[in-house]
Parts: C-alpha cells; sequence; structure tokens
C-alpha cells in the first residue's frame, strides 16, 4: 500500500478537504479511512481539462484518453459505494470502467492491490501514467471486455464497477473468493440503487442499498434475443 501524501503538498489541498466536509460526510459517509484517502487524490488529474476548475464539484465529470471517453462517478456517488464494499488492508480489488484511474488511485491506498480493467488500451495507458505521477505503486491497469471481469487474475476480495448495470453476470460473480464483495449500481423497479452481492460458498446473496444515481454502463446491457 502507497504512503499517503501530505495535505499540504497540493495547492488545491483545501477544495479537496472542502469536497469531505461538505459533500461526503453530510451525505453519510462515515468510513475515516476512505475520505482521508479521498481528501489525498488529486481528483482533478483524472478529469478532462475543460472541466478540472470544477473537478471537486458533487457531479459526474468527463474523463478522456485519445478518442475514449467515459463519465467518473460523482464524488459523493463514489464515497458510499466505495464505503458498501466494506474495503480492507489485505483486499485484492478488481475496479471495473474506472476511465483515467481516479477509483482505482483511491481504493488502492486502502486495499492491498488493485486490477484497474478498461475496455479501451488509452484509458491503461492514461491511468498508468498519472499514478506513476503521484506516487500510486500497488495498481495496474489491463485491457479487455468489461463485463468479462479479468479471470487470469482472480478470484478477488471486492469487485468495483464504476457505473449502472443492466445485469451482473455469474461468470463475474464466480470471480470472487468465499465472503468477497460486488459492488455496482444497477436498476431496480425502474430506479438506480446501490447493490451488492456477496459470496457464499457457492451461491451469491444480493442486497439492495440505497438509491444513488451513475451513468449506464453500456458493455452490462444484455445481447438481444433472437426472434422469429
Amino acid at each position: 500500500m502507497k504512503a499517503m501524501p501530505h495535505l499540504d503538498d497540493d495547492p488545491v489541498s483545501q477544495t479537496r478537504l472542502n469536497m469531505v466536509e461538505g459533500q461526503l460526510k453530510p451525505g453519510g459517509v462515515r468510513d475515516y479511512a476512505l475520505t482521508r484517502m479521498i481528501g489525498t487524490i488529486s481528483r482533478e488529474a483524472f478529469v478532462a481539462a475543460d472541466v478540472r476548475a470544477v473537478a471537486y464539484a458533487d457531479r459526474e465529470l468527463p474523463s478522456q484518453a485519445g478518442d475514449a471517453r467515459r463519465q467518473l462517478l460523482a464524488p459523493l456517488t463514489f464515497a458510499r459505494l466505495a464505503e458498501l464494499a466494506s474495503l480492507g488492508g489485505d483486499d485484492v480489488v478488481l475496479d471495473i470502467a474506472g476511465g483515467t484511474g481516479y477509483s482505482a488511485a483511491v481504493i488502492a491506498g486502502l486495499v492491498n492491490t488493485v486490477i484497474a480493467l478498461e475496455d479501451d488500451e488509452a484509458f491503461c495507458e492514461k491511468a498508468g501514467a498519472i499514478w506513476q505521477d503521484i506516487g500510486v505503486d500497488n495498481a495496474v491497469a489491463v485491457h479487455g471486455p468489461l463485463a468479462e471481469g479479468q479471470k487470469k487474475q482472480a478470484p478477488f476480495n471486492v469487485i468495483f464497477i464504476n457505473g449502472c448495470v443492466a445485469e451482473v453476470p455469474q461468470d463475474l460473480l464466480a470471480q470472487l473468493v468465499d465472503a468477497g464483495r460486488l459492488v455496482c449500481v444497477q436498476e431496480v423497479d425502474g430506479a438506480q440503487k446501490a447493490t451488492i452481492y456477496t459470496r457464499i460458498g457457492d451461491s451469491f446473496a444480493r442486497r439492495v442499498a440505497f438509491d444513488i444515481r451513475a451513468p449506464e454502463l453500456e458493455s452490462f446491457k444484455p445481447a438481444p434475443k433472437f426472434e422469429f
């Protein structure tokens, strides 16, 4: 796990602190280690250049790498989902659809290892460059189909999906260790809900936790069925 930087090292550290104190804590986030780590990571390094001035606003923001585009989760959305995952220091985490790597950077400060899966190599390259710049040394970016996960490096203690999915593939759930957790946003009865799956032996318990909003991930939509 990497050493945490000092807030005083960053000219926008007070803005990050204001985000933590004015958005995350009033929004119900109670995990001190998580909020402290969010307060150290430069979110502006991961968003598109034209929105860096509002990097700490409570809104989704675009990230880009070459022609690849993705929306980063709003800070409170990300923090509440990360808290739901109950991240631990020995955990190995699969972080899916994190774009330029912000979510992986935060999670890496709380766990043993992060594998960040993206479906565009440009995201992988840019995330790796940003992590090197800010001193994250326990995250690695891999390229592949999002809904397939990363069987080569499974099993994982936590799978964290940065977005709303129509369904969670069984093959992805199978990449969890026993008692492992998968956290995502899922549509339930027409509304988006934070959802956690927990592996119990060969079964998976699903719990709907709270209302939340996140960008939809097209990769997790089921293929259309052929009809005669």
